[in-house]
């Protein structure tokens, strides 16, 4: 005979035992007692919600069952929704979430153990319907995987635009930096809200005049959909509508004889690449010149307004000082170390996204306009992106003090001022706050505006 374990020996030491309250259907008395329901390796849930620990193997004999356990027999929908699973959760609710998961395009084995597998697609999933990515699967996920009324509605734009911020995941990440990248960023589609995400997200919220702290809620969904550009405003019609097979949309990793028509025309504008039908880094960097120049989105992206400018009169080599973007007004010149002092004189400040005063902090582009309008070179407020292409890129033997060195990564996300002996000055978001420091190995160039 079976005997009952004793009220409260369900709590064993070990590994936490699993509570499968409300996972099966209510089972009948057989043979001293309980009916045993197979052979179980976690706790099960008994008649009246009352469990017991399986203590191996179950005998063949077993009593009258008048129901079934939800490995025996299919069971309602409700009895597994009712249930928290997490990592390390086995049984026929674990097998019933990956068919669930399949359904939304998962590719899970159905074996009734929550693995790391399973533990990626409910955060994916998760991630899709806008909740908390936890790996925790409650009435929220339930609700999200079948349509049950668990959890609370959501509102009408809730569905399709989640609140998302640095750290989200998923599907609804990679259809963000989609609409980014249309924006006007440069960054990867992986699907991880990362810091070029991040940074990207910022960007376009300055231009829309919102909120900026990387969180994208209603607002910044509102201001990707309205055709805000993060270079500047939204999009006009292109010029010449007449001529849009002759000039498709190029970007960095094209082939082909558009990229050899773009990279002659770019030559004639004043760069000097190789045509060679290949969007390399040469050819970006030019397009990039000739945006800035043209004084469009600097996005190395060749659109309708890129075309245009490689069709005009504009110069990539005379552009800054003829049209003043971003350069020093004329007849002002760079003193490079009133600007040095100038920035030395914020050592220790405070770092703050946006900053550009001792009083609220600085970000790294807000301590290069301060500087230089502090050391008597009249500059506008720009991103680090701006300042580098505003000014003139030059060879680190070409450099002086007063100088910036602008780093590559995250689409040009960050710059110092250039103090000599391969050192900088620069508001730092790793060390929150102005430092002096040696330049570090990463991508970088040296930008000018003697």
């Amino acid at each position: 005979m079976f005997r009952s374990a004793p009220r409260g020996t369900h709590r064993a030491a070990g590994r936490a035992v699993i509570d499968y309250r409300g996972l099966a259907v209510p089972v009948g008395r057989g043979v001293g007692g309980a009916a045993v329901i197979g052979a179980v390796s976690a706790t099960a849930a008994l008649a009246g919600g009352a469990t017991a620990t399986a203590q191996g193997p179950a005998s063949s004999a077993v009593g009258t069952v008048r129901g079934a356990a939800p490995s025996i027999a299919p069971a309602s929908q409700s009895q597994y929704t009712s249930v928290k699973l997490r990592l390390g959760a086995r049984g026929a609710a674990v097998t019933y979430l990956q068919k669930q998961l399949n359904a939304h395009g998962a590719s899970l084995t159905a074996d009734g153990v929550f693995g790391s597998a399973t533990l990626r697609a409910v955060k994916n999933q998760q991630s899709r319907a806008g909740i908390g990515v936890d790996g925790v699967v409650g009435p929220k996920t339930w609700s999200a995987l079948t349509g049950a009324s668990s959890a609370p509605a959501k509102p009408a734009s809730g569905s399709s635009q989640p609140k998302l911020r640095p750290g989200s995941r998923g599907a609804a990440v990679t259809d963000l930096q989609k609409q980014l990248n249309a924006a006007g960023a440069s960054i990867s589609v992986d699907g991880v809200f990362g810091n070029g995400t991040a940074g990207a997200v910022r960007a376009l919220q300055s231009a829309a005049g919102i909120g900026v702290d990387a969180v994208v809620g209603p607002k910044t969904w509102a201001a990707l959909s309205n055709g805000t550009r993060i270079g500047g405003s939204a999009p006009s019609a292109p010029s010449q509508p007449s001529k849009p097979s002759s000039q498709p949309t190029l970007r960095q990793g094209d082939r082909g004889d558009a990229v050899r028509t773009l990279q002659g025309k770019l030559n004639e504008r004043g760069a000097s690449i190789s045509v060679d039908g290949i969007f390399g880094r040469g050819t970006a960097n030019a397009v990039r010149a000739l945006q800035s120049a043209a004084g469009i989105g600097v996005d190395a992206v060749v659109g309708p307004k890129t075309w245009d400018a490689a069709n005009s009169n504009v110069r990539i080599t005379d552009s800054g000082a003829s049209r003043g973007e971003g350069r020093p007004s004329s007849g002002t010149s760079v003193n490079g170390q009133a600007i040095i002092n100038a920035a030395r004189s914020q050592l220790g400040v405070r770092y703050k996204w946006g900053g550009s005063s001792p009083s609220s902090g600085f970000d790294c582009s807000g301590l290069v306009y301060y500087a230089y309008n502090q050391g008597g070179t009249s500059m506008p407020r720009k991103t680090a992106k701006g300042y580098t292409f505003g000014g003139r890129i030059i060879s680190q033997s070409e450099a002086q003090p007063g100088d910036l060195v602008a780093f590559t990564g995250n689409d040009y996300g960050h710059m110092g001022i250039y103090v000599g002996n391969g050192r900088i000055i620069d508001a730092s978001g790793s060390r929150q706050q102005v430092v002096e420091r040696s330049i570090w190995n990463a991508p970088h160039v040296f930008v000018t505006y003697r």
